[in-house]
Order: structure tokens, then sequence, then C-alpha cells
């Protein structure tokens, strides 16, 4: 049977009295393949449990191959959407008992039955204490009351609260009020600082109001309120990176970008874990290595633009495991290098190749 690198396999599993009946294999993106023995072949009302193997037995019979939109690692977890109408997302979960690794199968049903959610302590973001540098540009600053976060006052090169890493910004909030945003959003203000936080690891910009106030602010300004809304959905599709946060008060802005900041601090830590299940807490398994960069669309069209004015031809699968997303996404970026006039496609559907239209590069 071919070995279709880009298949999901659950076979049976041929050790004999094992209470794993099952056998996975994973075709992790920029990774190569991972093998799991698991007691089911889906979790339909509970998390499966599961153990990583080191091979695909030689004996082992493939019951089922499943075609893979995408898998990739972020973190201790590994995403896997399957091609088939139902049943499609999954998530693998490490996590560490004692000396033990394990791991957990989940499911969008499995993961409703579980107790929800953050673990986030009243006091504490993340078990971890904060140092927050705040930008000397506030005049009235955030103070963290009775939170266990501790700031100093410099000048930012972007964002008004930063967690600042070998004297680089790694994460930043843009904190507005609704008449900022409304007026930042007619001069321009808004569009450069966003510009500014995409370039960061991790950015966010939180509104101390609702949209509606910001909405009023704008009519007072003589700004329609339809243009404000088409400013704001443009400006979240131009720059995909940046979390945008309605906070409807100041005191909530503040203790949302309390926690914001934190997640992004614990989440910086070496073999950072994912964050939304409480069992995630453990150690990555041996294999795993940092993730990679998540990219935006300019980049990644930037990207696979480059690498083929150097020689390469993509096909939206290679192009997908390039930039680390869905075969959707990089068929979308390819075709808009078409429209912009910087690759021409060869041939035909899923066999359909791309070329720069320049001469390769010596």
């Amino acid at each position: 049977m071919a070995d279709d690198p880009q298949l999901f396999w659950i076979g049976r599993n041929p050790s004999g009295g094992t209470r794993l009946p099952y056998l996975l294999r994973l075709p992790v993106s920029g990774e190569g393949r991972i093998f799991l023995a698991t007691r089911d072949t889906w979790p339909r009302g509970t998390d499966v449990f599961c153990l990583q193997v080191s091979e695909w037995p030689a004996e082992a019979e493939i019951v089922e191959q499943i075609p893979v939109e995408s898998c990739w690692r972020a973190g201790a977890a590994i995403h896997l959407v399957l091609r088939r109408p139902r049943q499609r997302r999954s998530l693998f979960v490490w996590t560490r008992k004692g000396d033990r690794t394990l791991v957990f199968w989940r499911s969008n049903a499995s993961m409703r039955r579980a107790r929800p959610g953050i673990r986030v302590p009243l006091a504490r973001a993340f078990d971890e204490r904060l140092l927050v540098a705040v930008d000397i540009g506030e005049r009235y600053p955030w103070r963290f009351a009775f939170r266990d976060v501790g700031t100093e006052r410099r000048r930012l090169p972007v964002g008004d609260y930063a967690l600042i890493e070998n004297d680089q910004v790694v994460a930043a909030v843009e904190r507005k009020t609704p008449h900022d945003l409304a007026t930042s959003s007619v001069d321009g203000h808004l569009r450069l600082a966003l510009a500014e936080l995409s370039g960061l690891p991790h950015a966010a910009l939180v509104v101390e109001g609702r949209l509606s106030d910001a909405i009023k602010a704008a009519g007072e300004g003589r700004v329609r309120p339809g243009w404000l809304l088409n400013v704001v959905a443009a400006l979240q599709i131009e720059f995909p990176s940046v979390t945008w946060m309605f906070a409807e008060t100041r005191q909530l802005a503040e203790d949302w970008a309390y926690r914001w900041l934190g997640a992004a601090a614990r989440f910086r830590r070496p073999r950072a874990l994912p964050l939304l299940d409480e069992r995630a807490f453990g150690e990555a398994p041996i294999s795993y290595a940092a993730g990679t960069r998540v990219l935006d669309a300019t980049a990644r069209r930037t990207l696979l633009l480059r690498e083929a004015e150097s020689g390469t031809e993509w096909t939206s699968r290679t192009a997908a495991a390039r930039c680390g997303v869905t075969q959707v996404t990089a068929a979308s970026d390819l075709r808009a290098l078409v429209a912009a006039n910087g690759l021409e496609p060869l041939g035909r559907g899923r066999a359909r190749r791309y070329r720069s239209i320049s001469p390769p590069q010596a």
C-alpha cells in the first residue's frame, strides 16, 4: 500500500492482549510521522488515552486511511484536521504523570464534556510574577492594583504595555479609549501603530469601551458609523496577528491586559504548552522543538515569491508545508501571486504547479 504522507492511518495493533487495540499515524507538517497506540478510533464522548510508539509494526493491518487537510504542532499539542464532512478536527495533547509521558486525543465533543477553560488564579496570571514595561507617554497608566505585577517606566518603541526579553519587546498591548480609536482611525495613526505591532511575536489592541462607544465617538466627530466599521474591519484583516479586544470598561481592559500579558509570558517559557487544559502543563515529548513562526499573508507571499525567483516550483501542498498553513490557504496565496503577475500556473487540477515569471536568480 502506497505510503502517502498526506494520509492519516488507523490500524489494528498486532500486540495481543493490549488495552490499546488501535494504531494511529500522524503526518505532522515539518516534522514527519508520529505513531500512537490508542484504545479507540475517534474521541467521541470522552478523551481517548494514547501512548506514543517508535514505529508502525510491519504486521499491523491498516483499516482506514483518511486524507489530511492539515496536521501541525503547536507547543506540546498536535492539531489534526481531516478532509471529510464529519469528525474532522481533533487535538493530541502530551502531558506527564510521574515519569510517564501520556497522550490524550481530544475532539470538540469530548472537550464539551470536560470542565472548561484556563485555570486563571484570581490574584496572579498563570502562576508567574510579571514585570511589565509601561511607556513613559502614558499619562494615566494602569497600575495593576492587587496583582502580582512589577512595572517600570521606559520609552517603548511600540505599544503602551510590554514584556521585554533581552532588551527586545516580545509582547505588547496598545491601549485605546473609544474616542482614541475613532480619531486614530480617521487620521491614520491606528494603521501605523498596528503595522508596528504586527511585527512582534505577540500583540494586542484593547479598547476601554464597547464598539458602540467608538461609533458614538466617531459620530460626534462627524464620521459616518459605517465608515468607521469599514476601517475597523479592514485593519483586522490587514493585520491578523494583532488581537483586538473591546473590554467595555477601563477596569476590565486593565484586567484583560494583565491576563493576556500573563498568557504571553507563560507561552514564551521553554517548552511552552497549550493553555487550554490543565493536563497540558506537563513536559513535552522528546521530539518537541520550538514551533515555527506564524506568517501573515504578506509574509507568506513574499517568502513564496522569493523562493520561486530562486527556481522553486510550488504546488499548493508544498507551499502549505513551507508556510505551515492549510492547502486551501496556500492555494489562495498562490492565486494572489498569479493575479499580481509574480507567478504563472502550469498544468491543471491538483497537479498544477506555480513558477516565477522572472528568470531564476543565479
